[in-house]
Parts: structure tokens; C-alpha cells; sequence
């Protein structure tokens, strides 16, 4: 892929992330389109890049002959949008029924964040279940397995769903960590929840966009002290301070939605990954693909965040090796 389409790709993004209006130096042929539309499946964020098309002025849109196949492609995310919406609903109210208080996580709980939250793309359903709920979730949901981070794991309507036993992706206590669902709280979360992908089996531009709109949307909402204590308590703050970085330099976010002090870093390291991998869950990676990728980036994750590096290897080893049937 070269930059020039890299960079082409970024434009749409950002105009579709911020509802900008966008004109590009130069315009895609047919080959370029594809190219475009290629890459957004790869990173995730197609809803993004239809939006940032919609921002383009009408010659310089895609030609008539992607017409029939972006119509495909909008027709098919708004139905994804609707089953995802629906097994949720469906999900929570189990739960609730059941006297347990699920606390919804990560991708279905950013998407509130967007100027258009239909436009953030769908995958998993990620809940949080507090302390002694899990068992009696596995009750519900007999056919749930256990994952190797102690997540159980089932599908409903074609949609996979994974209830946690823990709030954070952080080897902390949860009483030295901001409250689950609060906006320092949804911060950290997210910032943590990507450094857990970079480093293993690779990073899309759908969990970047969700941080940038969150940093953005919660910016004076939350305790900047708090946040930049509770980084640093999980040894993350230099990460996220790269994080906000690549957010800056690549995203569009404005620099002022970061930590008051922040000082950006080169984030090509970063970049690099992102650009290599794309979304994890589009390769469908087999346990052999992530303890390799682990193993590749364990210079660029050691230098960022040695113990958390080290703990989920740890726990990923323990899990694989006694995670119980049921």
C-alpha cells in the first residue's frame, strides 16, 4: 500500500470522524476507490469512510460504477447495526432479569461518543460483570466457554458476546483504579484495552477513533489529575502519551484534549504497527499467530509497559493451559 493512499485514506477518515467537509489535492480512479474501500474493511471503520465520501464535493466522489457497491455495502452495515442493537438489548435485559448489573464496555459503549454513533463499526459485545456475577452468568448461557483471560465467551444471532469478570484491562487492584463507567474511568479503559491489542496480534483504526472521540466529546468532564495518577499507577502514562500522539498527528485530535502538559513524542513505531496489522479481528489470528506477534513486539511493548507486558503473557499462558470446560 503506498502513502499516498495511506494518507488519501486517512483525509476521509478524519472528515468522517469530525464531520468535516473535504476536498482532496487529488481524486481516486476506480483502482484507488477499491483500494480505499479494501483498507476500511481491514481497519474497521467503513462507516467512517462512507461518512468522509458524503463530506467530498460531488465530482469528487467515487464514479458510477462503485455506485451499486457502496449501496451494497451501506445497505449491509445498517442491518449489522440493527442485529448488533438488538441482541444487546436482548443481553442486558437477560442479565438484568436475572438480578445481575452488567456494565456495557468498550466498542458498543464508545460508539456514544460519535457525532453519528451508527457510523462507528460493530464487532463484539463486551460486559463487565462485578464481582461474583460471572458464575451465575455461565448459569444463563450454558454453552458459554471460558477464554484464556477468564472472559466467557458465546454468540447470539451471529453477534459474540463476552462477559468479564474485570472491568479493566489493567493487573491493578480495582480499588487503586478509577470507577467502572465514569469518564476517567472510560479513558483509561480504552487507552488500556489498545496497548492489550498493539502488542499482541495488531491494532485498527476502529479502537483509535473510538479514544480520539472519547478524549474529545470528555474533554473538561473529567479530573485530569485523577486520569494522569491512575496511568501512571498502571504504568501507562508514557504509553498514552504516544497514544495521543499518533491521535494527533494522524486523527485530528486537537492537542488540548490530552494532558495539560502533553508533549508529543514521533509516533511512527506506532504507526508502523497500525499500518502492518490493521484490525485484529479481521485476521481471525489462531493462538500460534498471537504468541508470535507477542513475541515480535516484545521490544517496542517492554519499552512502554514492562509489567503489564509481562502480565497478560502470564495470563495468557495460565488461562490456555487450566482454562475449565464446561
Amino acid at each position: 500500500m503506498s502513502d499516498s493512499v495511506w494518507n488519501t485514506f486517512l483525509a476521509l477518515l478524519r472528515a468522517g470522524l469530525w464531520e468535516q467537509d473535504l476536498r482532496l489535492p487529488s481524486v481516486p480512479d476506480t483502482a484507488g476507490w477499491e483500494q480505499l474501500l479494501a483498507l476500511s474493511r481491514e481497519q474497521a471503520v467503513m462507516g467512517l469512510l462512507l461518512k468522509g465520501i458524503a463530506h467530498l464535493p460531488t465530482e469528487q466522489r467515487p464514479p458510477e460504477e462503485l455506485q451499486p457497491i457502496l449501496r451494497t455495502v451501506e445497505e449491509a452495515f445498517a442491518r449489522a447495526n440493527a442485529r448488533y442493537a438488538h441482541v444487546q438489548a436482548e443481553l442486558l435485559q437477560q442479565l438484568a432479569d436475572a438480578g445481575l448489573h452488567p456494565v456495557v464496555q468498550k466498542g458498543r459503549e464508545a460508539a456514544k461518543y460519535y457525532a453519528d454513533p451508527s457510523a462507528r463499526q460493530v464487532g463484539d459485545i463486551d460486559v463487565f460483570l462485578p464481582e461474583g456475577e460471572l458464575l451465575r452468568a455461565w448459569a444463563l448461557f450454558p454453552a458459554a466457554k471460558m477464554a484464556s483471560d477468564g472472559a466467557l465467551v458465546l454468540t447470539q444471532d451471529l453477534v459474540s458476546i463476552e462477559l468479564h469478570p474485570r472491568y479493566y484491562d489493567i493487573h491493578r487492584p480495582a480499588g487503586k483504579l478509577p470507577a467502572p463507567g465514569s469518564p476517567c474511568g472510560e479513558i483509561l479503559l480504552l487507552s488500556a484495552h489498545i496497548f492489550k491489542h498493539v502488542i499482541g496480534h495488531g491494532l485498527g483504526c476502529k479502537q483509535l477513533c473510538d479514544l480520539a472521540v472519547a478524549l474529545a466529546r470528555l474533554e473538561g468532564k473529567y479530573d485530569e489529575s485523577e486520569l494522569r495518577a491512575a496511568l501512571k499507577r498502571a504504568g501507562l502514562l508514557r504509553w498514552h502519551k504516544l497514544l495521543c500522539s499518533l491521535l494527533v498527528d494522524d486523527f485530528g485530535l486537537d492537542p488540548a484534549c490530552c494532558l495539560p502538559d502533553f508533549q508529543p513524542v514521533a509516533p511512527e513505531r506506532l504507526r508502523r504497527i497500525v499500518r502492518r496489522t490493521g484490525h485484529f479481528a479481521h485476521h481471525a489470528p489462531t493462538k500460534a499467530a498471537t504468541a508470535g506477534a507477542f513475541l515480535r513486539r516484545l521490544p517496542f511493548s517492554l519499552s512502554y509497559c514492562t509489567r503489564e507486558t509481562f502480565a497478560y503473557i502470564w495470563e495468557l499462558t495460565l488461562g490456555n493451559l487450566f482454562t475449565p470446560g464446561k
